[in-house]
């Protein structure tokens, strides 16, 4: 069975004390967060084939705690800072078959793209990932990974 997958994940915990908000960098609690949530999409089988990503600090840091993540192409986006519902789920659309794709960004267009796909409301707290599954046309939140659990 051919199926699209995409990880879909909030940037993990950033210092609020920087220059600009797309300046502001992780804090250790949440290296040590993403960290941990890259265990668990390792432990679900959920490696990404591609990854776009928001082009602030806190997403491309993220990206980077990710072991996963290495070696896998990133496409770091300037529309993905801050970015509508809309937007991100112009991604997930042109996710091909047999793909996973991992999309890293901000609320609110996290939990309001989610609800959209789903029809189910997810809080999407820093760090959270959530693991969706095209079900013939229709999307599928298989799993919420969230940091604190």
């Amino acid at each position: 069975m051919v199926f699209r997958r995409v990880l879909l994940m909030r940037h993990a915990k950033s210092n609020h004390d920087a220059p600009s908000d797309s300046e502001r960098p992780l804090t250790p609690q949440g290296r040590h967060d993403a960290q941990r949530i890259s265990s668990e999409i390792h432990s679900h089988g959920w490696t990404p084939d591609k990854i776009v990503v928001s082009n602030s600090k806190r997403t491309l840091e993220t990206v980077e705690m990710l072991s996963e993540c290495q070696g896998v192409s990133k496409d770091s986006r300037a529309d993905l800072y801050l970015a509508s519902s809309e937007t991100i789920s112009e991604y997930i659309e042109s996710t091909q078959a047999s793909e996973t794709l991992l999309i890293v960004t901000h609320n609110p267009g996290c939990e309001r793209v989610l609800y959209q796909l789903t029809g189910v409301y997810h809080e999407m707290s820093p760090g959270s990932c959530a693991l969706l599954s095209d079900s013939k046309g229709k999307w599928i939140c298989e799993r919420i990974l969230n940091p604190g659990e």
